[in-house]
């Protein structure tokens, strides 16, 4: 079964064209047309799954041509695109036989990324097309879907990859998606049929990975049973994607080192030289460049593996691609037949998430389970299953972490007081958390007033998960801060 799809985008607006089929061409294969006219003509030439239909065109109304899509192509699923948010418009988009429809705006290229999955899923679903829809999840398996300014800007980067054999590190926390970012790296080139070969450097026992890398001739130790080509020679003419390469020891790091150098090695027990011609893509979670200072890692193997540097961005610095993801991740799990409900979505927004993307589609798992427990097809807000570990001094590090600044943009007078904020709100959380909640005893310990700490715990919205309390020693059960009041007499 083929995992990709075949798209006619019919849009007469140059750029916005070019970019939508940039981004939608990565892992499907997407044919333009400026007009009806060569949009007919394309119908009449090949078979489509889908058709991104504008319906204001130079020479008619796009609505027109749904018509003929359906007669040539009776399970094709068209999205109208549309400036007018109506809803007459959009009825009547619906009545004529449109799948979904999406109004333009700024954010329209990546919302597709998400629409289209899930119209083509719905479709498949009423249609009874079991392989359709088993199809969409393959076609999207590795997409990387969200509106934030991050996200774009990475899908940007990849882009510009495009056509380059310098070799890339990826780096970030756990769970930020290194992998789909190799992918993508991969999938850019050749039409998406460059090899591609990930090897986990850390899942290999260490009197391994040099023949899991290099591979070995029959005899040459004990359980060679046969020759065995490695991972490098089945990436020849394409990508080798070595995650957790801060696992990888020593010995191996100075082999491969002169496979980079001199694209040549020979395999375990062989004086043969085997030539190769592969682009490395390395990925870890760990600080390379420390490492390099203790002396754990080479360090002319990270320059040599540091040409391109790829730094994914932690999931809640993006809380803005949390709807999409999940959304997706709901078709992905649950199929056309499960959504999410927007109460949910704002449940999973509220959460930091230290596990990153992974444990978001995590909890979404966890989420359709529960919902088919109930024999719902909606994802609710009870279906949310997060425990936040809001104690954990980590955790709270996590937080003051994430609004450092990492570039010059992120230097403003809006980004320093937030951090300031957030910092004093970590701080006085985890100090109330030592005192049992007694506010009066902080601010005698910490040297600020009464009224002082009970303003601040009150404006840093602190003491939330903590029971206050106005007493000294005491922890007084969900108490809300207050300041104490005079009495005066009368």
């Amino acid at each position: 079964m083929k995992s990709n799809f075949k798209v006619l985008l019919v849009e007469d607006m140059d750029s916005f064209r070019g970019a939508v089929a940039q981004l939608l061409g990565v892992y499907n294969d997407v044919d333009e047309a400026a007009d009806l006219a060569s949009a007919r003509k394309a119908l009449f030439s090949a078979n489509y799954d889908v058709v991104i239909l504008d319906k204001g065109l130079p020479d008619g109304d796009g609505i027109n041509l749904i018509s003929d899509i359906k007669n040539s192509a009776p399970n094709a699923v068209v999205i109208v695109l549309t400036s007018d948010s109506d809803f007459s418009s959009v009825k009547h988009c619906i009545s004529r036989g449109a799948d979904d429809y999406v109004i333009k705006s700024d954010k329209i290229v990546p919302d597709l990324l998400v629409r289209i999955p899930i119209a083509i899923a719905k479709a498949a679903s009423s249609r009874r097309l079991a392989n359709l829809e088993e199809q969409v999840k393959a076609a999207f398996k590795y997409e990387i879907v969200g509106k934030s300014k991050p996200t774009m800007e990475l899908r940007e980067t990849i882009m510009d990859l495009k056509g380059s054999q310098a070799h890339v590190l990826i780096t970030g926390e756990s769970g930020t998606g290194k992998e789909l970012v190799a992918r993508r790296i991969n999938a850019i080139e050749d039409n998406g049929k460059r090899p591609f070969v990930a090897i986990n450097c850390g899942a290999i026992p260490e009197n391994l990975i040099e023949s899991e890398l290099f591979g070995h001739k029959k005899g040459s130790f004990t359980g060679a049973i046969s020759d065995r080509a490695g991972q490098f020679e089945l990436a020849d003419n394409g990508d080798l994607f070595l995650d957790e390469i801060g696992e990888l020891p020593l010995s191996a790091q100075v082999k491969l080192l002169r496979v980079i150098q001199e694209g040549e090695f020979t395999r375990i027990g062989d004086g043969k030289v085997v030539k190769v011609n592969c682009r490395i893509i390395a990925a870890t979670n760990q600080r390379v460049s420390e490492m390099v200072q203790k002396g754990q890692f080479r360090e002319d193997l990270f320059y040599r593996l540091n040409v391109v540097r790829i730094v994914t961005t932690p999931l809640r610095s993006r809380m803005e691609d949390i709807a999409d993801l999940s959304k997706l991740f709901t078709l992905q799990i649950g199929g056309s037949a499960y959504k999410i409900s927007d109460r949910a979505i704002r449940a999973l927004e509220t959460y930091d998430w230290p596990g990153n993307v992974r444990e978001l589609r995590n909890a979404i798992e966890r989420a359709v389970i529960s919902a088919r427990k109930r024999k719902a097809q909606e994802l609710s807000f009870d279906d949310i299953n997060i425990h936040a570990p809001t104690h954990d001094p980590a955790y709270r590090i996590r937080k003051i972490e994430s609004g450092l600044p990492v570039a010059s943009p992120d230097l403003t007078p809006a980004g320093y007081r937030d951090f300031i904020e957030s910092a004093e709100r970590e701080y006085l959380n985890a100090a109330l958390d030592i005192v049992n909640g007694s506010a009066i005893e902080l601010a005698n310990l910490i040297g600020m007033s009464k009224t002082t700490i009970f303003r601040r715990l009150k404006s840093l919205g602190c003491g939330k998960d903590n029971h206050i309390s106005t007493r000294p020693g005491l922890a007084r059960a969900n108490h809300t801060i207050h300041q104490p009041t005079e009495r005066r007499s009368t």
